[in-house]
């Protein structure tokens, strides 16, 4: 049985170990923020790169009209997205006609969210775990060369949609 929790004089037993969720006035369902969609592996990739090159970014930007996060939004710069293999289909791992309907899903809202990036104007990069992990040295090449290019003022009225495949 779980034990009661204590509040000033009132006693109040928890039948759940989640806390409740509060319904928006847009009716939605509210998001324990910042911990939704976070992985180990954005934590990894925040520790490993983003705060070694020293840029500032934000973590789970949210695009509010569509109601979608995006994993880091670089300060006046581009959206990386950190895609994991399985959850993503990784086209190097998985064939189309083999991903279950959880991959198919996320791939979706890939599209989905990578069309709302592209209609602002806003570069989007997509960074795999299997990089990530095999070949850190060059997704560390690659932020740099996307982060600290000289003609920023050029790429940024472009349309961008970069698969980072090392």
């Amino acid at each position: 049985m779980k034990q009661p929790i204590k509040k000033g004089k009132n006693i109040i037993k928890s039948k759940s170990k989640k806390k409740p969720r509060l319904r928006l006035p847009n009716g939605k369902l509210e998001r324990n923020h910042p911990k939704f969609g976070t992985s180990k592996l954005e934590q990894d990739f925040a520790e490993q790169f983003l705060d070694k090159l020293g840029v500032e970014y934000v973590w789970q930007f949210e695009a509010k009209d569509i109601g979608r996060f995006y994993d880091f939004k670089i300060k006046d710069g581009p959206i990386l997205e950190i895609n994991g293999s399985y959850w993503h289909g990784d086209e190097r791992i998985y064939e189309e006609k083999d991903l279950n309907s959880v991959q198919r899903r996320t791939k979706y809202i890939d599209v989905l969210k990578e069309k709302w990036a592209l209609m602002r104007g806003i570069p989007i990069y997509y960074i795999w775990e299997k990089d990530i992990r095999e070949n850190p040295t060059g997704v560390m090449e690659f932020l740099k060369k996307i982060l600290y290019k000289t003609d920023a003022k050029k790429s940024k009225n472009k349309r961008h949609k970069n698969r980072l495949f090392l």
